[in-house]
């Protein structure tokens, strides 16, 4: 997935994939990605059996604007 696509996705969304939306603007791995949202280090959902990383906290921590 393109950074600029990635980013367009968290600014957009609500909730986006932990992989590979937010592994790849954190530029991480799919198992740290994970790892890290086990340690609460990126604030996430269950949607189903899916997890979901919510935008807002993910957005405010990298400072990015929604708009």
């Amino acid at each position: 997935m393109k950074l600029e696509t990635a980013l367009e996705e968290i600014k957009t969304k609500p909730v986006v994939a932990l992989w590979p939306t937010v592994a790849t603007i954190l530029n991480m791995s799919r198992g740290s990605v994970y790892e890290a949202a086990r340690r609460h280090e990126i604030d996430v959902i269950r949607v189903g059996h899916r997890i979901k990383a919510l935008s807002a906290p993910l957005r405010k921590k990298l400072g990015i604007d929604a708009a």
